[in-house]
């Protein structure tokens, strides 16, 4: 996120966030099919670019919204807003 992004708001900030943590499902998914594959030098691809999309997604966007709303919490313990409808 850019500098001006920085100045995110609050309501939008969570409603990234909720769709970010949605992720860990497909992602887990991904996890288990790619395992599956017998053939290395597939799963060997396919596991870094599943890598940089876990980075991506924690690094260059949930970091940042914590950093910039500390009160959220952070990625590996957000705040109950999480739970809140």
């Amino acid at each position: 996120m850019s500098n001006s992004e920085n100045q995110i708001d609050e309501a939008f900030a969570k409603q990234l966030l909720r769709v970010l943590y949605k992720l860990d499902v497909p992602l887990g998914q991904l996890d288990v099919l790619i395992s599956q594959t017998d053939d290395q030098e597939t799963k060997v691809v396919l596991f870094g670019i599943m890598s940089e999309i876990m980075d991506i997604t924690l690094n260059e966007m949930m970091i940042p919204i914590y950093k910039c709303h500390p009160s959220l919490g952070r990625a590996s313990e957000p705040g109950t807003w999480l739970k809140e409808s």
